[in-house]
């Protein structure tokens, strides 16, 4: 007889794994971004932001370990960054981010919708990792209107 899946102690840390790997892309992206703009005046804002994701990394593993699992060291590698010849790299790398940045929010919205987290997860997503995530979208945005 089949049984019907549940909500377990397996789906949170699927859930959570995601978006960990997503986390370790970001840090591993805005790392390659940053050795690629060494020296432009949006290093420091990039970096900031390379540091938001570090941290959501340790809060992910965190949580990860509350629920008695092993959190991966890294991803299989980071988001490509456009490549625009002749163009501005500035600005394709941010355009680049920015897109990132838009996914990650979209995936720590999913995750407030899945119903295996539990509300103290769900809390720690809504008050601190989505509020970074969302905050990056218009701090990238405004490093590409003032070009």
């Amino acid at each position: 007889m089949a049984t019907a899946s549940t909500p377990d102690r397996d789906d949170p840390p699927e859930t959570l794994t995601r978006l960990l790997r997503a986390e370790l892309s970001a840090v591993e992206t805005y790392r390659g971004a940053l050795a690629r703009l060494d020296g432009r005046a949006a290093g420091a804002r990039l970096r900031q932001i390379c540091v938001d994701h570090s941290r959501a990394v340790q809060v992910l593993r965190g949580l990860l370990l509350r629920h008695g699992e092993a959190a991966p060291a890294s991803t299989a590698g980071r988001e490509p960054i456009a490549e625009e010849r002749g163009g501005d790299e500035l600005v394709a790398t941010v355009h680049a981010l920015r897109d990132h940045e838009a996914r990650q929010v979209e995936a720590y919205r999913r995750a407030l919708a899945d119903p295996a987290l539990t509300p103290q997860v769900k809390a720690m997503i809504r008050s601190d990792l989505l509020r970074r995530s969302e905050a990056h979208v218009p701090t990238l945005e405004a490093m590409l209107e003032a070009g």
